[in-house]
């Protein structure tokens, strides 16, 4: 596809207009209804803390503390003391520090807390137009482009977004690589997908789509023949590690270990077994766990979904993202689920091929948002 050829991704005043009012109307009313639900359902120390405290929960403590003193040189945390900041990637706590520069609260560690909520709004803000483009580039129609901004603004996870967590940073920049891998602007994917890969490590595996994406437009002969479109795409596929790999580098002069990142996960109980056995393990535990399990076989499906669609590098990318966290822990599967663009694309294909159910999954999405966000403020450990 020729840069003229290509369709236009522009997007109208109306539609920034309704991107502007959905996110007002659905930060206006996961944060009112959450918060709603601490004082009427939390008890004791959770009831009582304030209120940034109780936005800035888990994930986001972690990068507070990054902001605060750094990485650490030694395991000091969680109830054992074995757990270090290490597994938790620099971009997201580089930006709360950034934004924590414009305000002076007595207790600096608000100023952190407030700059990290505010870096995970913003990208959430931009991750809906960057989502909006892609569904131009792939022909989406225009009831179901608009549909795509309500249902990421009430999706059932959309509380990390209001939190000071990654998941909108990584929509964005994964988003960005696609979209422009579809366009053939290597250049913009190579910045992308470097930033991707130091907000989460994950993001390093978008060589994968990458690859096929450009294999897709120039063939497999271009790249035998090292000619010039498939050299812009193999420059951009070294350029996506090259932060990950600089983390890495630091971590070994910091702590002695490149791989410390993935190490500490045993602090949180994470060691790297079967995928089967998690799905298996939660069948059998029941409760939360059969929860998790549940939503880690559906978005499995949704990933199927996407091969059966013929959209194999947003295939392998989402089962890389699914299968290597499920091979750990079952932890936090919907939250990894819900925070990628391959996801979002399965939901909204099947959208467009069956309209019927736009409203319904609104609906749905919508309950169970403003339900796991009050499970989250109130220090609900299944909402992690």
């Amino acid at each position: 596809m020729s840069a003229l050829s290509l369709p236009s991704i522009k997007i109208s005043q109306r539609e920034w207009l309704t991107i502007i009012f959905a996110v007002i109307v659905s930060r206006t009313v996961i944060y009112s209804l959450g918060l709603w639900g601490v004082t009427e359902f939390a008890s004791g120390h959770y009831a009582e803390q304030p209120l940034l405290q109780t936005i800035c929960r888990f994930d986001c403590v972690w990068f507070y503390r990054i902001i605060e003193n750094g990485y650490d040189l030694v395991p000091q945390w969680l109830s054992q003391k074995n757990a270090a900041n290490w597994a938790f990637m620099p971009l997201q706590p580089l930006l709360g520090w950034l934004f924590s520069k414009f305000f002076f609260f007595e207790n600096p560690i608000n100023n952190a807390r407030l700059g990290l909520v505010i870096a995970s709004n913003l990208a959430f803000l931009f991750s809906l137009p960057i989502i909006l483009m892609a569904l131009k580039q792939l022909n989406f129609s225009k009831a179901t482009q608009s549909a795509a901004i309500w249902l990421l603004c009430f999706s059932p996870y959309t509380v990390y977004s209001t939190a000071g967590y990654t998941e909108p940073l990584f929509i964005v920049f994964v988003t960005g690589v696609f979209l422009f891998s579809y366009r053939q602007q290597w250049g913009w994917v190579a910045i992308l997908g470097l930033l991707a890969a130091i907000t989460r490590n994950l993001g390093v595996f978008l060589v994968f789509p990458v690859l096929i994406i450009a294999i897709q437009h120039y063939g497999i002969n271009s790249f035998v023949r090292f000619k010039t479109p498939s050299l812009k795409a193999i420059s951009a596929i070294w350029v996506i590690p090259f932060g990950f790999f600089t983390y890495m580098a630091y971590l070994y002069f910091h702590v002695g270990d490149a791989l410390a990142f993935g190490h500490i996960q045993i602090a949180w109980g994470r060691q790297l077994t079967n995928p089967f056995h998690w799905i298996i393990y939660g069948f059998e535990t029941g409760g939360p766990k059969l929860y998790l399990a549940i939503m880690a076989i559906l978005a499995f499906i949704l990933n199927i979904y996407l091969v059966v669609r013929k959209y194999y590098a947003e295939a392998i990318f989402m089962f890389i993202c699914l299968v290597l966290p499920l091979s750990s822990n079952l932890n936090a599967m919907p939250r990894y689920a819900f925070g990628l663009y391959p996801t979002f694309l399965g939901l909204l294909l099947l959208i467009e091929r069956y309209p019927h159910i736009k409203t319904p999954m609104l609906c749905v999405f919508s309950a169970a948002s403003t339900f796991i966000a009050i499970g989250f403020y109130s220090h609900m450990m299944f909402t992690v």
